[in-house]
């Protein structure tokens, strides 16, 4: 079966699952809710990164060694990223002018704002208050979660620029891994999101994709052969995962299980309703992910008395079923459309570029 017409379900399905913990994640621990659920789902992004290896390197693997160019690989990239990413900006944009987390940071704002619009981070960020913490270096304080989209895009560019050997690929691994577990020493959270953990950020984002790779050689050579429930079990584990207590222990432990996780949920679903199901979910995954992190802006009272619940939990969990059902439509209306609009402008404008930059 080719890359282009073969779907991983159960991969899907675990994508979306991750993407809803995350988003439960971020509304309940924010002070919007009496208490934190998942507390463990930053695990989620690292799944994400080493999913994107894994998918990326069978869509794109054999056609990159076929002589496709860095520049077409990273165009077809940012064609499948942009149009959700940028429906997040203007939604934290909104959500920023409409309740702002701070006063008295408008010209951030507009340097944020403009460095966003081009995919890349606020070098100079303003301050977002989240529940009853106020973050003054986001990468990306308009819509925080997009900082994983940007070193999704540097380490897709290195990966197609260097079209690495698995020799490299284990080479890179260690120097990373051994860059991740220095940050994690130094800060309490998985680094990344800000201006701080920078560097951090690219080594986790490094180490988790190139896993991905290496996932994806490994199940050339050896597929999985687990039993016809196995695609439930995946799902569950990784919901286990995000339940865990989060600590730095229990956090590189658990994030060292995703490629393994991976590996065994490219058995299929057997059945037509998990089918449907699975790729339901790995519908709304993105559109989730992109979307749902604005929200806590606009709905965080202007200040939230420490230990002191915005809302029920019960209002929370109504929101998030809706920020699905809003991604589902989203995805149908916005996203699948705008990609189909932008892919043959975004290859010409490669294409013109590429003959610009050009020896004469």
């Amino acid at each position: 079966m080719s890359s282009g017409a073969r779907r991983f379900l159960t991969l899907d399905a675990t994508r979306g699952i991750a993407a809803i913990c995350v988003m439960l994640y971020h509304f309940t621990a924010s002070g919007l809710a009496p208490r934190a659920l998942f507390p463990n789902a930053v695990v989620a992004v690292d799944y994400f990164f080493c999913l994107s290896g894994f998918i990326l390197s069978f869509t794109y693997e054999q056609r990159l060694r076929d002589g496709m160019t860095a520049g077409a690989f990273m165009t077809r990239r940012l064609v499948r990223l942009y149009p959700m990413y940028f429906l997040g900006l203007l939604l934290g944009l909104t959500a920023e002018i409409a309740r702002p987390s701070l006063p008295g940071e408008w010209s951030r704002l507009v340097t944020a704002t403009a460095m966003a619009l081009v995919f890349l981070p606020a070098f100079a960020p303003f301050a977002v208050r989240t529940g009853t913490l106020t973050i003054d270096d986001f990468l990306f304080p308009l819509n925080p979660p997009a900082w994983s989209l940007f070193y999704e895009l540097v380490v897709n560019w290195i990966y197609g620029i260097a079209r690495p050997s698995t020799q490299a690929l284990l080479i890179v691994m260690t120097v990373s891994f051994a860059c991740l577990v220095q940050s994690m020493h130094f800060h309490i959270v998985p680094p990344g999101f800000s201006l701080g953990t920078f560097g951090g950020g690219l080594a986790r984002a490094l180490f988790f994709f190139l896993a991905g790779v290496l996932v994806f050689r490994l199940w050339q050579r050896v597929p999985p052969r687990l039993p016809a429930f196995w695609p439930i079990v995946a799902c569950v584990i990784l919901v286990a995962i995000c339940l865990l207590p989060y600590g730095r222990l229990t956090y590189l432990a658990s994030a060292l299980l995703v490629p393994v996780l991976i590996w065994s949920s490219t058995v299929e679903p057997a059945t037509r309703i998990e089918q449907i199901t699975y790729a339901w979910l790995g519908e709304v995954s993105y559109p989730v992910y992109a979307l749902h992190a604005p929200l806590v802006i606009l709905l965080q009272p202007a200040t939230v008395s420490p230990g002191a619940a915005a809302f029920p939990m019960s209002f929370v969990l109504a929101v998030a079923a809706c920020v699905v059902v809003a991604a589902f439509v989203l995805s149908r209306l916005w996203d699948i459309p705008a990609r189909r609009a932008l892919a043959r402008p975004a290859e010409r404008i490669r294409m013109m570029l590429a003959r610009a930059a050009a020896p004469q």
